[in-house]
């Protein structure tokens, strides 16, 4: 296997990004290429802007009982994701590809989807691509062992990605926890606040925007949007609390294992938005904790993991 011809692709709820890497075995990280480019599915003709997800206890419930029944809507849906998928893998071939993807997944099919359409069959539609991983443990991945990433040499650690959704992620003793086989760190998404919601839910950009909306009849669709109206500190309250109850929930798990946290990493679009859009909010995060903080900017982080899973 060529160690230079190899891609990750990052498989977002509106977006396929590519980035082509170059692997050091003698360091065990990875670096990016030259190619890199973004495909949106909205620029298929039938995207379905207004598309709905089957909700989540039903997806849970069909998922639990092992009988998925996907809708036409979804079909639909899915189908357009697939065809931009084999968009961007077209400007790769000949390369080592690792993708990943958000939801619920066995080897071949993505099951339980928050914010898109559940696939079945994926992979065997897709050229060149053997599985489909994990986003958030890519995203960790891109942090950990790229020369990109906030948490190059971390043996304890914490990430947080806010995008859609939250892409979770800790290292703990120098191995990432497979939330998957380790039932005792519980997802942001499985984490509840006293007020009744998830910590998911006030920590994801898009779900801050949708709550933000529906509280002030707004339209706003970006963070950085947001942040200039009157009424974005009243909200504001409620993310801390968010963020400092998935960190208390993080230190108790790595005091049960006698670690310590060496440092806390927020990436994706909440990262961007900390680091470059709002530093007031940035330093309220920061003084949220006594632990060391980096904001990650960079969105090429999980298609570099992905590209290094292919491999390691």
């Amino acid at each position: 296997m060529n160690n230079d011809l190899l891609v990750g692709v990052d498989c977002g709820a509106t977006k396929v990004l590519i980035q082509s890497a170059i692997f050091d075995p003698e360091s065990n990280n990875i670096s990016p290429g030259k190619i890199y480019q973004e495909f949106l599915y909205s620029n298929h003709p039938s995207w379905d802007k207004n598309f709905l997800p089957v909700a989540l206890d039903i997806q849970r419930n069909e998922y639990k009982i092992g009988k998925i029944s996907i809708n036409n809507s979804e079909i639909i849906q899915g189908n357009i994701i697939i065809e931009t998928i084999q968009q961007a893998l077209s400007q790769c071939q000949g390369y080592q590809t690792g993708l990943c993807f958000p939801g619920i997944k066995n080897k071949n099919d993505i099951l339980v989807l928050a914010n898109g359409p559940r696939i079945i069959n994926m992979v065997n539609r897709l050229d060149a691509v053997n599985t489909i991983y994990n986003d958030s443990d890519c995203c960790v991945m891109g942090e950990w062992k790229s020369t990109i990433g906030k948490m190059k040499n971390i043996n304890n650690g914490i990430y947080i990605g806010g995008g859609t959704g939250i892409a979770d992620g800790l290292v703990l003793n120098g191995e990432m926890i497979d939330f998957n086989h380790n039932s005792s760190p519980k997802r942001s998404w499985e984490l509840t606040l006293p007020s009744g919601d998830s910590v998911e839910s006030w920590l994801s950009p898009s779900s801050i925007i949708k709550k933000y909306n529906l509280t002030y009849n707004t339209k706003y669709k970006t963070l950085s949007e947001l942040s200039r109206s009157n009424q974005f500190f009243d909200i504001v309250e409620n993310v801390l609390e968010a963020f400092s109850f998935l960190v208390d929930n993080r230190i108790k798990f790595f005091q049960k294992n006698n670690e310590s946290i060496e440092k806390i990493v927020i990436g994706q679009r909440l990262g961007h938005f900390l680091l470059n859009g709002n530093n007031r909010l940035g330093k309220m995060f920061m003084d949220c904790t006594d632990l060391n903080i980096d904001f990650s900017s960079d969105r090429r982080t999980a298609a570099l993991g992905a590209a290094w899973k292919i491999l390691c």
